[in-house]
């Protein structure tokens, strides 16, 4: 279990750490100089991210709750870290316009990630079925 929750946060660091290659990539084309503490801090706090969904991936595997309740906890957590953090950060100022804006973008990128999940896994589901079917 605990080398299961490492290696999800592992993954959490590496998706983290695409991003931000993603974001200093677009920096760099710029030629944007980028104060160390400003960039010390984005990357923790894109890391800090990462460990969080890679670890509450195993929200959705507690099948005691019903999916929509694995989706409404994971997504009021997501919520509840995302906002203090990318407010803290910078990413969103602290203006009512600005995070009204940044929870529908939250919304918006949450429901595709999920959306996408979800056809991946059902297609896996499918596909297990069928070999299941087949074999006998």
């Amino acid at each position: 279990m605990v080398s299961e929750v490492f290696k999800r946060i592992m993954l959490g660091f590496g998706c983290s750490a695409i991003i931000m290659l993603a974001v200093l990539t677009g920096l760099m084309m710029k030629d944007a100089v980028v104060p160390a503490k400003l960039l010390w801090g984005n990357l923790l706090a894109s890391m800090i991210m990462g460990a969080y969904f890679g670890a509450a991936s195993f929200i959705f595997q507690y099948d005691r709750w019903s999916p929509l309740k694995q989706l409404m906890v994971h997504f009021l957590l997501s919520i509840a870290l995302y906002f203090p953090i990318s407010i803290g950060v910078g990413w969103i100022p602290l203006k009512p316009l600005a995070i009204v804006l940044g929870l529908i973008m939250f919304i918006v990128t949450y429901s595709i990630f999920w959306t996408g999940f979800r056809y991946y896994f059902k297609k896996q589901a499918e596909a297990l079925n069928a070999s299941v079917r087949k074999g006998r």
